[in-house]
């Protein structure tokens, strides 16, 4: 039952939002009654938490198990592959998230489970880095934090404005084709940004020593 209406309540608060949820809409898509809700929850402040703890538990849990140190860079490029595909086959999950920040964070500032789930995923980005540094195939001048950014916001761009994007472009972003390219670029752009060749690339020229005055 707890499963159904934590179901329900994803679909209905990606839907409306936090303000235009309703409980009588949720239980009616669990196939309960307002009061089971309360009953697990208590109020609709605290199941709209657990939705938001459920749906990033759901997407960091699936990209740490596709995520192994041993082969730094396939561990990279699968963390990327999955970490579009989930966006891609959770579009709910970019709704709540939209909804979320439209509310500056509020309730997801007020749920610890976010924090301890969101922790291990950086922690594995942080290995992944770490390796391939050690082996000459990752640069040293990047954070964890910036790389999770960049993948995070390459997916969550491309599905939050599929349709406005796809109307001014005149092209079906969503299409099969233009999916697939995309992933592949996302792959792209993340581990070319981390070969060693883009440190060499990004690092400033030398300064010239400053010319001498003639004495007058």
């Amino acid at each position: 039952m707890e499963a159904r209406i934590l179901a329900a309540a994803i679909e209905e608060f990606s839907e409306y939002g936090f303000a235009g949820a309703r409980i009588e809409r949720i239980s009616q898509r669990a196939g309960t009654v307002d009061r089971m809700l309360y009953y697990y929850y208590g109020n609709k402040e605290r199941l709209y938490q657990a939705v938001l703890e459920k749906i990033y538990a759901d997407m960091i849990g699936e990209q740490r198990a596709f995520v192994t140190p041993d082969d730094p860079v396939e561990g990279m490029r699968r963390l990327v592959q999955h970490s579009w595909d989930h966006y891609e086959s959770h579009p709910h999950l970019v709704r709540v998230l939209m909804n979320e920040n439209l509310l500056r964070g509020k309730h997801i500032r007020q749920s610890q489970q976010v924090t301890r789930t969101s922790f291990p995923l950086v922690e594995t980005v942080t290995s992944l880095l770490e390796a391939g540094q050690a082996q000459g195939l990752f640069r040293r001048d990047v954070s964890a934090e910036h790389v999770l950014m960049t993948i995070m916001s390459l997916g969550f761009f491309y599905i939050s404005n599929q349709h406005t994007c796809s109307t001014w472009m005149g092209s079906d972003l969503m299409s099969p084709a233009r999916r697939k390219a995309w992933r592949e670029h996302i792959c792209e752009v993340v581990l070319s940004s981390l070969s060693p060749v883009a440190e060499k690339d990004a690092a400033p020229a030398p300064r010239k020593a400053p010319a001498r005055r003639r004495a007058s």
